[in-house]
């Protein structure tokens, strides 16, 4: 006879405690239940631990990668307050502050691998301080040198820019991608982390509305297209859009998904050229 299932488990369980607290059931210690039913959960390997560390607002970036198809892993997301300035010195010692308590509390979690996943914050601090804040918590790697790795991996030397940033977020990813040897043909930012409000809309960024800003790109002559945010969906978009456009697509969950793959040995199901590399 199989195994029930870990969730058939719980749901008996609970419904079983519902029960006899109205009275519907035999009178026993309903915690005393637990440990005799959880005993019965299938053997095997619990998932190594992947932590990400994402701004307060960002709920697409733990979404995707969850539902990445990563098998062997699970993702634990600590928040942080994503401070606001324009020079990246200043930027760059604020986030050091917001990150602190966040790392504490992944730390505290035992993860197998930490994970930076906001692109602003990383391309502000450069890759060797991001991953320096980062192995505070566990083995490191960060969003901005996984957007590198898989352009180079895709012998993409110029790109197209897209993202849902003010031009002063813009200059600074295009100073991080030129200081790795990677030309900014043309960029379009939609402004929209002007305010907390106005941010709320990239999270909600459908597949009709992500080829719709790339209508608007001047892409024609550059040979790959790069959508910078961990908050913008991309990942179910990104093969419609590479069919459609005739090359490569590379966006920060994509390249973060692919970077974490590499990094633990797993094979998740995410399309794009990126991954048939």
């Amino acid at each position: 006879m199989a195994r029930p299932g870990r969730s058939g488990i719980r749901a008996a369980a609970h419904a079983r405690i519902v029960n006899i607290r109205r009275g519907r059931g035999p009178l026993v210690d309903a915690h005393a239940m637990l440990p005799a039913m959880t005993s019965q959960l299938p053997d095997g390997p619990m998932p190594r631990r992947v932590g990400l560390l994402v701004p307060g607002g960002n709920t697409t970036c733990e979404a995707e990668l969850n539902c990445a198809g990563f098998a062997g892993l699970s993702f634990h997301a600590a928040r942080m307050a994503l401070p606001r300035a324009e020079d990246d010195a200043e930027m760059a010692a604020l986030l050091r502050k917001a990150m602190a308590p966040p790392l504490r509390d992944l730390a505290a979690c035992g993860q197998d691998l930490a994970m930076l996943g906001c692109t602003s914050a990383a391309m502000a601090l450069g890759p060797e301080v991001a991953r320096g804040l980062l192995r505070q918590a566990a083995p490191a790697e960060d969003v901005g040198s996984a957007i590198i790795a898989a352009l180079r991996a895709l012998g993409l030397r110029r790109v197209a820019l897209l993202t849902p940033y003010m031009e002063a977020t813009n200059r600074r990813v295009m100073r991080y991608l030129d200081a790795a040897g990677i030309a900014t043909t043309a960029a379009l930012g939609l402004g929209l982390n002007a305010s907390p409000e106005l941010f709320r809309e990239v999270s909600r960024t459908t597949p009709a509305r992500l080829a719709a800003h790339l209508g608007r790109l001047n892409h024609r002559d550059v040979p790959g297209i790069l959508i910078c945010c961990t908050d913008m969906p991309t990942l179910a978009a990104i093969p419609a859009l590479e069919a459609a456009l005739g090359k490569p697509v590379v966006s920060s969950n994509q390249a973060m998904a692919w970077a974490i793959a590499r990094q633990m040995g797993e094979t998740p199901s995410v399309g794009g050229a990126l991954f048939a590399a």
